[in-house]
């Protein structure tokens, strides 16, 4: 008897568990995105300027497939309707007549907290799940 270990069964062996954890990573991501999505989205409404209130009401989230997935994994908060006007607030701009507008930083603090929101949030799920 020997405890010899073929290496193409080894290789087997490593390819279904990557396989698995791939599996395993795609199903988690799909399902944490969208909450932080909707949290995201959520804070953006509530940190926004808001002259009428129209452009902190438009704040929201989508969710698409990256090429290659079989799952949607791709997240994207965005403002659907004033869209045009996100980074000049966020940024700052020149006045008509000289000058400049100060930035009212909003859009980063929030897209800051919804990444260490997903990254602590998919960890624990695949923590759990003993990956």
């Amino acid at each position: 008897m020997s405890d010899v270990i073929n290496v193409s069964d080894m290789e087997k062996v490593i390819m279904d568990a990557l396989e698995q954890y791939a599996e395993n990573a795609a199903e988690v991501i799909s399902e944490v995105l969208p909450n932080v999505g909707k949290d995201t989205a959520k804070e953006l409404r509530d940190t926004s300027p808001k002259h009428t209130g129209d452009y902190a009401r438009s704040w929201t989230y989508g969710m698409q497939k990256s090429r290659g997935s079989k799952k949607k994994n791709k997240l994207t908060v965005y403002n659907k309707d004033h869209y045009r006007i996100v980074h000049l607030l966020e940024k700052g701009h020149a006045k008509k007549n000289g000058g400049r507008v100060e930035p009212k930083v909003h859009v980063k603090p929030a897209q800051d907290k919804a990444e260490r929101q997903a990254i602590d949030e998919i960890t624990n799920k695949l923590e759990k799940l003993g990956v």
